[in-house]
Order: C-alpha cells, then structure tokens, then sequence
C-alpha cells in the first residue's frame, strides 16, 4: 500500500481552505456592521448615521407612499428621497455635496437598493413637492413608540437664522437679514422628545404660540407644564389649569399683583421640578448642532417648512438614543 503524503508540498498548496471562523477567532457574519436579514435586507448597526438612516428609512416606508403620483417615473421612491433629505440636513451639506457624498458610500446604497444616485434638483423637487402633514403622520409615529402619558411637559421658543449669502459682504453692504422664523416646541422632559410645534416668521412673543401649544398637549396628560416667566400671564395659567388639568410651574414676575393663579402660584411653585426646564435648551442646542441653526431656503414657506422639517428629524436621531421597552 501506498499511503498519502500528507506532509507534502502539494497536499498542502490543494487542501481545504481555513479561515479565522474554523478557529473561533473571529465574530459571526450576523454581528458585523452589515448584515444580511432573512428577508434580504441589509441590517446597519454600530454607526450613528447608519441606525438614523435605518430609522428614517423604516418610518418612512410606514407613512409615505411609495410614489406621489401614478404617472411619476417611478425611478426613485419617496421614503429612499425621504432618508437622503434626512442625511443631508444631518449632515449639513448642501443638495450637491449629498448627492457627492452618496455616490461614494457603497453600504447607503445597498441598504436603499440604489443602482444610479439621483441628481440633486430630484431632492430640491421633492423638498418643495412633499407636505407637511405628512411631517406630522410621522412625528406620531414615532411618538407611538413611547410612554409619554402623564410626564412633565417643558415649553420654550427660540430662533432659527434665514441667511444663504456670505456674513461679511451682507454686513458691510448693510443687507443682513433682521427677520428669522421663531420655532415653539413643547417637550417631555423625561425623553426629551418633541411632542408639538408651531413655526411662524418672527419676531413673535412666545406667549402668542402658548395657548395653542398647551391645547395639542393636553392628550397627554401632563402633570406638570414648566415654562419660564415669559408665560407668566393668567390666561395661560387659566389654561393650563382649568382646560388641561395640569399644574403650572412658572416663576411670578415681581409686579404681579392681581389674577387668581398668579396670586397663588408660589404655594404650589417647586424649584426642583423647574430645574427640569434646562432640558428644553438642550433640546434647541441639539437641533441646531445637529441640523443647523441657519435656514437656507429663500422663501418664507420653505424655511418654515425647513424648520418643522428639521424638528420632526430631531425627533429621529433622539429615538435612536432611547433605549425602547
């Protein structure tokens, strides 16, 4: 009997090839950044942008049509539009540099399904083209996800720049912009998710948005509204306690003298719940870091609709950050 050369130069140069799992040296396929599901698509995982992608994407394709109209192209659908509007405000570019960018990340594209990136006036078209109710079917959504019943509700405004030309040669031919659009948003402190918002050109007084915002609460049902004395007046105090059925915590200006609840309001003011109003600044501070302070729409409508588009984006990136029961 001949018996095999195993030890032989041949034997070993045609032999099974081995890899890193074979010794259990190495993670499974599963647990990688990209992943294929049973069902074929890619899972993203362990980069930011990724899981916001994800999230947008996902959300999207719940609440968006597939496409706006039956006679359309049918090239690209509105929830793969959606997630690249989303990235390109997340991101701060302009509709070029997004559409650069995107012809460059190979794992956006498989996770979209993308064989040819679209030309950027595609994404400016359907910027202008989508409404903003749909901003809303989708800030429900994600709301959905959450326990927010019976929590404390913060209220504060603040504004957002409308400026697309260069600082310096506005400033010295004295054409700078003095008007902005004025965004008031109520919040739950404990998730710091945004539960309503209103947009008008500014400047406005924050208490010509309260009485409206503390109604579109009021399913809520809040424990607490924490606002600071900007909202002290007796007709958002009457609201908040008779309509909404919450307490108001809300510091009394010094010349207060008459109204009923304003009268009252330091037996049942409490200094540790009103701290929790910083949370609302840090909520302004996140959104303009991460989406930009600056609007650069032209148009009054369109950087209206930019930032309420920026808010319900917001709402995006800070459920990737809570962890869901």
């Amino acid at each position: 009997m001949i018996s095999k050369k195993t030890f032989s130069p041949y034997h070993i140069l045609f032999s099974r090839q081995l890899n890193l799992l074979d010794f259990e040296c190495e993670k499974p396929l599963e647990n990688c950044l990209n992943r294929q599901s049973k069902n074929g698509n890619i899972e993203l995982s362990g980069n930011h942008m990724l899981l916001y992608a994800e999230k947008v994407y996902n959300y999207a394709k719940a609440c968006l049509n597939d496409y706006s109209n039956y006679f359309s192209n049918h090239l690209y659908t509105q929830p793969k539009l959606f997630t690249i509007l989303a990235l390109k405000m997340y991101s701060k570019m302009t509709y070029r540099e997004i559409i650069e960018w995107m012809q460059l990340s190979d794992k956006l594209l498989k996770f979209l399904r993308l064989k040819t990136v679209p030309h950027y006036t595609t994404i400016q078209k359907f910027f202008k083209r989508i409404s903003e109710t749909s901003f809303k079917e989708l800030n429900k959504k994600i709301l959905s996800k959450f326990t927010l019943i019976g929590g404390n509700i913060a209220l504060d405004g603040s504004g957002f720049t409308n400026d697309y030309a260069d600082k310096y040669f506005a400033k010295i031919r004295r054409k700078e912009r003095k008007s902005y659009v004025k965004n008031h948003i109520a919040i739950n402190v404990n998730t710091q998710l945004i539960l309503d918002y209103q947009v008008q050109r500014g400047p406005r007084h924050d208490t010509h948005f309260a009485k409206q915002s503390i109604r579109n609460i009021k399913i809520y049902k809040p424990h607490y509204i924490i606002a600071d004395k900007a909202y002290d007046t007796e007709p958002i105090r009457k609201c908040i306690n008779e309509e909404v059925g919450a307490f108001d915590q809300i510091p009394l200006k010094t010349r207060a003298k008459n109204g009923h609840y304003r009268t009252n309001s330091p037996t049942i003011f409490r200094p540790k719940i009103y701290r929790k109003r910083n949370n609302i600044e840090c909520v302004f501070s996140v959104v303009k870091r991460k989406f930009n302070g600056t609007n650069h729409s032209r148009s009054l409508k369109l950087s209206n609709k930019e930032t309420k588009l920026k808010n319900t984006f917001y709402n995006f990136y800070r459920s990737t950050k809570i962890p869901q029961k």
